[in-house]
């Protein structure tokens, strides 16, 4: 990857953490769509995982005081056993079919039920845990079908991105070891090009964080669903146009 590449990819995913910070959400799904853009699937997928693991990180650190635990207990107890059994089903899918489903999954979860859940059973965030990492390994992309099923309605937006960053910080932990120890992925080959985008993805939570204030939740709903509306029906369509050439 040549300098002018590399610069390009940092500033894209500053931005996305700059987007995370604020919303809890979409930032990953760019970060995904840029490196999808520069490498192919099955090495995008587990660089994603890290620089999504600093990202997450990130969070924690700035909006520490903001996260509830219970929901973070719970939902750890299967992430190993899901980020397992989706790296057995990982081994099978191209790249081509792996970005088709991400694309599908991020307009799918635009059809979420919208109103938030409170007081939600136990078992009910211990499976949105196994899926998050199950589904993590395949495609990617969990975190918006992650945010329908946690009990927000009485989190403010700082309460959000706190819990779900710790929550996907977890999954993204798990799934690196996964690709690292199960998979075989040498993220080593990949080192300065992790830096470099963690360092960025630093800078952008702390941008992101000073502007949090100043969104109003009618401007973190509408932006929020055309961010994933945008790059999802991109992802399709790439794939798309690939398969009818």
């Amino acid at each position: 990857m040549n300098g002018i590449a590399l610069a390009l990819l940092a500033f894209g995913v500053g931005l996305a953490a700059v987007i995370s910070a604020l919303f809890g959400l979409a930032g990953g799904t760019i970060v995904f769509a840029l490196l999808s853009w520069t490498f192919d699937a099955k090495q995008a997928i587990p660089l994603h995982a890290a620089v999504q693991v600093v990202g997450n990180l990130s969070r924690f650190g700035v909006f520490w005081q903001h996260i509830h635990w219970r929901v973070v207990g719970l939902f750890s107890i299967l992430l190993i056993p899901g980020a397992w059994l989706g790296a057995l089903f990982y081994q099978w899918f191209n790249p081509d079919l792996i970005s088709l489903l991400v694309g599908i999954f991020i307009l799918l979860s635009l059809f979420l039920p919208e109103k938030k859940r409170q007081n939600s059973p136990n078992w009910v965030l211990v499976g949105i845990g196994f899926l998050s990492s199950f589904l993590g390994m395949i495609v990617a992309v969990t975190g918006p079908f992650i945010a329908s099923f946690f009990v927000l309605n009485q989190l403010s937006k700082e309460d959000l991105v706190a819990t779900k960053s710790v929550c996907q910080a977890m999954t993204q932990i798990v799934k690196t070891l996964v690709f690292s120890l199960s998979v075989g992925f040498q993220f080593d080959v990949y080192g300065h090009i992790l830096l470099i985008m963690g360092i960025a993805t630093i800078l952008g939570t702390l941008a992101g964080k000073f502007l949090l204030a100043k969104m109003s939740e009618q401007h973190y709903n509408v932006l929020n669903r055309g961010l994933l509306g945008l790059i999802g029906s991109l992802m399709i369509a790439g794939v798309l146009w690939k398969w009818a050439q």
